[in-house]
C-alpha cells in the first residue's frame, strides 16, 4: 500500500486547495469543498486513501525527537573530534620537526666557514639577533632550515 508521500503533485495541490475551502466564510463553500473532497479520494482510489490516512496517523514515525537528535548530534561531534586529533598526530609525523631558530641559527653559526656564499654567512650572523627576538617570517625560517640541513643538522 503506498503511503501519502506517492501522490502526485496535481492530487496534493486539488487536495490541499479543497482543505483550505473547508474555512471558507461563504454561504455554500464549505458543503461544495467537502463534496469535492470527497470526490478527489474517491477518484484517487483506496490505496491512496488508506495511504493518506497511515501518514496523519504516524506523522512523526519518520522524525526524530529532540533528545535523538541531540544523541545523534553529540555523536557527530565526538567522531569529528576523535578524527581530528587522529589528523593532527598524522599531519605532525608527516612534518619534519626542526630544532627552535635559536639552535639552528647556533648549530649554522659554528659551522659557518662550511658555507660558500657570503651571503649565507651573514644571514646566519642576523639569524642569530632575529631568532633570540622572536618567530622568525616564513621565507628567514625557510633559508635557515635548508642551511641546517645541508651543515647536516639532524631533523
Amino acid at each position: 500500500m503506498p503511503d501519502a508521500a506517492t501522490i502526485d503533485k496535481n492530487l496534493a495541490k486539488r487536495l490541499a486547495n479543497t482543505v483550505r475551502r473547508l474555512t471558507s466564510d461563504k454561504p455554500n463553500e464549505v458543503a461544495e469543498a467537502a463534496k469535492a473532497f470527497g470526490r478527489i479520494l474517491q477518484n484517487a482510489g483506496n490505496d491512496v486513501i488508506f495511504g493518506i490516512a497511515e501518514r496523519i496517523e504516524n506523522e512523526n514515525n519518520d522524525k526524530l525527537s529532540d533528545v535523538e537528535m541531540q544523541e545523534v548530534f553529540d555523536a557527530g561531534v565526538a567522531h569529528g573530534k576523535k578524527l581530528g586529533a587522529k589528523m593532527q598526530a598524522q599531519t605532525q609525523q608527516a612534518y619534519l620537526q626542526f630544532p627552535p631558530a635559536f639552535t639552528m641559527a647556533t648549530y649554522c653559526a659554528q659551522r659557518k666557514d662550511q658555507l660558500h656564499k657570503d651571503n649565507e654567512r651573514k644571514f646566519i650572523d642576523d639569524m642569530l639577533y632575529w631568532a633570540r627576538r622572536g618567530p622568525l617570517s616564513p621565507r628567514r625560517q625557510t633559508w635557515l632550515e635548508d642551511i641546517y640541513v645541508r651543515l647536516g643538522g639532524s631533523v
